[in-house]
């Protein structure tokens, strides 16, 4: 049973991030048995689907979340109403987004913190969307050099390096896919993420039920094709996951949920 309790999963567009993200906030819950949530970040999450599965949804939105990492400091709700409605902090947060992202993140940490049952996988929105939250603690760090803000930023940074956190860099069989995978994941390594695991995602050739058959000559291209742009890699993924043929959503969460037991850690 894992002992994380934030995930993060990332990756390019088109990976498959989101059903990767229902995959494993549906295994977490099977095999942790504690309260999981799934959350976007500053994008919305499929809630529909996520009631199918029977995982509950973590909404934080930018301005509740603010107000909430503003009033534990002051001590007040009220007033931190009262300060997200001056025309400065409107005018800061259009200025610089990635505070908003700090302050999100703040307070995902200040949740699991407040609730030791509670694991939340994150469907970050973007490959930049996770460099710009692993980033912007140490930018603001700098920036404000002593205070209250400054303790808290050192709390996420010691989230980021713990056991607590994990990021999962999604790729799929693609050769600008594979090179952003692993620029990605080296990056996050290098902003003091100590847990990453890179997964190859959709793989044609893993998928031993169509690969045994006598495949036409496009497919079998396909599959060369695949096996040439991943043979230099294929030894650094933690965990390939074989294409599944379907375009019911539930089906394929089911299909990647069967797969990731074994990174489990």
């Amino acid at each position: 049973m894992t002992d994380k309790r934030l995930f993060f999963v990332t990756g390019k567009g088109g990976v498959g991030k989101t059903l990767t993200s229902f995959a494993l906030a549906a295994k977490l819950k099977e095999v942790s048995h504690k309260k999981v949530f799934i959350n976007g970040f500053d994008q919305s999450v499929d809630s529909e689907l996520a009631k199918e599965l029977g995982i509950e949804v973590l909404d934080l939105p930018l301005i509740d979340s603010t107000i909430e990492y503003i009033s534990r400091k002051i001590k007040s709700k009220t007033l931190a109403n009262w300060v997200m409605k001056t025309s400065f902090f409107k005018a800061l947060f259009n200025m610089v987004p990635s505070l908003g992202n700090m302050i999100t993140f703040g307070h995902l940490i200040d949740l699991l913190e407040d609730n030791d049952e509670w694991i939340v996988v994150v469907d970050a929105p973007s490959s930049g969307h996770i460099l710009t939250v692993l980033e912007s603690p140490q930018n603001f760090k700098n920036i404000f050099k002593t205070g209250a803000l400054v303790k808290d930023i050192d709390r996420m940074l010691k989230f980021i390096d713990s056991r607590l956190m994990e990021v999962w860099v999604l790729s799929i069989p693609t050769e600008l896919a594979i090179v952003e995978g692993k620029e990605l994941y080296d990056k996050v390594k290098a902003r003091g993420v100590s847990h990453i695991k890179w997964i190859l995602n959709n793989s044609f050739s893993a998928n031993d039920a169509i690969t045994s058959e006598q495949l036409p000559d496009f497919l079998s291209r396909k599959a060369q094709s695949e096996d040439e742009l991943t043979k230099s890699t294929i030894n650094e993924y933690d965990l390939v996951v074989p294409m599944h043929i379907d375009k019911n959503s539930k089906s394929i969460i089911k299909h990647i949920k069967d797969k990731i037991s074994t990174i489990l850690d």
